[in-house]
């Protein structure tokens, strides 16, 4: 799966880009619910955790 806003190439299970960070779904593949869940970005336990690590780099 490609990211839309750095074309960085994605595992298609990827809920996130590995580069940017990028949501890559509408509807995740939620770690912490076990489901298909669309809690939003700025809601998203794993958005936030991913974010933090993007920018670490």
């Amino acid at each position: 799966m490609e990211c839309k806003k750095c074309k960085t190439e994605n595992d298609k299970n990827s809920n996130f880009c590995v580069n940017c960070g990028t949501r890559l779904k509408d509807v995740c593949n939620c770690w912490i619910k076990k489901e298909p869940y669309n809690c939003g970005e700025s809601k998203c336990p794993s958005y936030r955790l991913h974010k933090k690590i993007i920018n670490q780099k």
